[in-house]
């Protein structure tokens, strides 16, 4: 269930990456922040299903050449525009989600899947 979800994320950021008119979320916060928080959430998500430092490595790669494949897609659209500062954005938002990895915040989906699950089999 967790990988599904996952991929999920995946599809939203793909969404997200190529709509017309990306969503304001009216936070004060532009797109520049967004791609930090979106290539983090994915990163420190995977982060937590694949434990090995190998796997994460991989992660990293794959999803910042989905990211870079992404800014080509946007630059081809016309209505999106491409930018190199997007995909360092994009690294450092897998660089902070792999760094947060290595600490005890590894363990929170498997604490959050935990207490749903006990939770659930007391009601």
């Amino acid at each position: 269930m967790a990988i599904a979800i996952g991929w999920g994320f995946v599809a939203l950021v793909v969404y997200l990456s190529l709509t017309r008119i990306p969503p304001d979320l009216g936070i004060g916060v532009g797109l520049d922040f967004g791609h930090v928080v979106a290539y983090f959430w994915l990163m420190i998500w995977f982060a937590q299903l694949y434990r090995s430092v190998a796997a994460r490595l991989l992660l990293v790669i794959g999803l910042f050449s989905m990211g870079v494949a992404l800014e080509y897609l946007q630059g081809a659209t016309g209505y999106r525009h491409f930018d190199y500062a997007d995909m360092l954005r994009n690294l450092s938002g897998l660089a902070a989600g792999f760094l947060l990895a290595m600490t005890p915040m590894q363990n929170l989906l498997r604490a959050v899947e935990s207490r749903a699950i006990s939770r659930r089999r007391s009601a």
